[in-house]
């Protein structure tokens, strides 16, 4: 595979994810350390502040609570806390950006709430605990040292450390760093950059002539030309952003699933001009949806909000559309969920499976007449379509890739992987699929044979495209869409 080009939406911090919860900046100005927390994972990214080049990248599986820059010397202070009300466990991570040595100090029944450094000397740190789930307590402690720099795992015990209780509900001294995002925005823009934060490349879709069309967090669809310059952007009724999309057969236009502010709801289905952006249509549903298309533009929702058929009317489950938002049919069950769409790349066919079975049916447009194709006995996972040298077939994978013979489902090889596939796509023989290990792996559609492996920056891998021109495009977490 050819080096990677430029990526679009080129912006720095990438390794944030498009999600920045604090900013600290080193007295000497050298450094930023930013954190980023989602579920009780943390990344904490230190930068060199002339260039905004990463130096440092630390994963945590718990989350950040705190961080400060020693007064004198190259020394960040790192506290972090797992958030559980039964078995609080925490930990102080000392890193010099200079010379990357790291030293971490554990706590297994206090989280560490807050670090600051009240002279050259003195890291005071404020623990946090709970008790059965409801009792809150805090208490504070001071380390002190003629030197900070160059410590070993086993310089400090948070133990053992004299502490004093707190007042579980008065004010911590938290520094005022203020939001990150401005503080990340005036940085960039000192170097000549810019940085918005839209991370969330939920779709990703290549067209013909070269140009790149992307869902982001805040956007319905965007439009890049080859060069990398965007062209268009359609703003999006909620924070989330578009979720998926089909591009039309002719690739004027592109269907888009977006959630509403309240994802329960409502979801819009805009119609979206590729040319230049134009909203030609908007349907909407009064509930969550999600959406399945086959390739000629006939598109399908199913009702994706588990509310209490005893309280609330129930809609159809699945409704089915014309490529121009024409109503075709409805499919109601009497389990309404029952009938899951499967979001199969590339198919002539509308896709679903049964929650409660393995078995693989289309559905017809106008009569929803159900037609049984085969039983798997497991979830497809992610899935392509393909039509090659050797017949129609899935192809689709979760801890390995499969092909199967469409629609028969009979099984022509398994190729195992050693981490779960994020994301797949195919075009011209080859099969793409990213995995959540940071990977990008190619294979022979007709075999299975591996053509290529290659690492992924860490920027969290979302969607994935196999463009005409053969290049294979990777949607982020971090807002950049690489190309390969």
């Amino acid at each position: 595979m050819a080096e990677p080009g430029a990526p679009f939406h080129d912006q720095p911090f990438p390794e944030l994810l498009g999600l920045a919860t604090e900013a600290v900046v080193s007295d000497d100005g050298r450094w930023v350390a930013v954190s980023s927390v989602l579920s009780g994972l943390s990344r904490v990214a230190v930068y060199r502040i002339a260039d905004l080049s990463c130096a440092h990248l630390l994963t945590v599986a718990m989350e950040t609570e705190t961080m400060a820059f020693h007064p004198t010397l190259p020394l960040l202070a790192i506290g972090f806390d797992n958030g559980d009300a039964y078995m609080r466990e925490g930990r102080l991570v000392l890193l010099e950006p200079e010379s990357g040595h790291r030293v971490d100090f554990a706590d297994a029944h206090w989280g560490v709430e807050l670090v600051r450094w009240t002279d050259a000397r003195t890291l005071e740190l404020v623990f946090c605990a709970m008790h059965d789930g409801a009792e809150f307590e805090r208490s504070r402690a001071t380390a002190a040292r003629e030197e900070w720099l160059g410590l070993d795992p086993g310089a400090l015990d948070l133990a053992a450390l004299d502490r004093s209780p707190l007042d579980p509900d008065g004010p911590l001294p938290w520094p005022d760093t203020g939001p990150a995002l401005p503080r990340l925005q005036a940085l960039a823009e000192r170097i000549g950059r810019s940085y918005d934060g839209r991370g969330g490349v939920r779709a990703v879709a290549g067209l013909s002539d070269g140009r790149v069309l992307a869902t982001r967090n805040h956007t319905t669809l965007e439009c890049w030309s080859p060069a990398g310059s965007l062209l268009w952007s359609v703003p999006a009724p909620s924070a989330a952003g578009g979720t998926r999309i089909a591009v039309a057969a002719d690739e004027r236009a592109a269907r888009v699933a977006v959630p509403g502010q309240d994802r329960r709801t409502r979801t819009e289905f805009p119609l979206v001009d590729t040319s230049d952006g134009t909203v030609l249509d908007r349907p909407s549903v009064p509930f969550s949806a999600a959406l399945t298309a086959r390739t000629d533009g006939v598109w399908a929702i199913r009702d994706t909000y588990d509310r209490d058929p005893w309280k609330e009317v129930p809609a159809p489950s699945t409704r089915i559309f014309a490529a121009d938002g024409a109503p075709l049919g409805t499919a109601d069950e009497p389990d309404r969920y029952e009938l899951v769409p499967l979001d199969v790349g590339r198919c002539p066919e509308l896709l679903f499976t049964r929650r409660r079975r393995r078995d693989v049916l289309a559905l017809d447009p106008r009569t929803a007449a159900e037609t049984l194709l085969f039983a798997t006995e497991a979830p497809l996972g992610k899935a392509v379509y393909v039509s090659d040298a050797i017949g129609p077939a899935l192809l689709h994978g979760q801890q390995g890739l499969i092909r199967r013979t469409f629609p028969g489902g009979d099984v022509v090889w398994r190729r195992p992987l050693e981490a779960v596939v994020a994301a797949l796509d195919a075009y011209g023989g080859v099969l793409h699929a990213a995995c959540e290990d940071g990977t990008l792996v190619s294979v022979d559609t007709a075999d299975g044979t591996v053509l290529d492996r290659r690492p992924l920056p860490p920027y969290g891998v979302l969607s994935l495209h196999a463009a005409p021109d053969g290049t294979v495009l990777v949607g982020t977490q971090a807002g950049r869409i690489l190309r390969y």
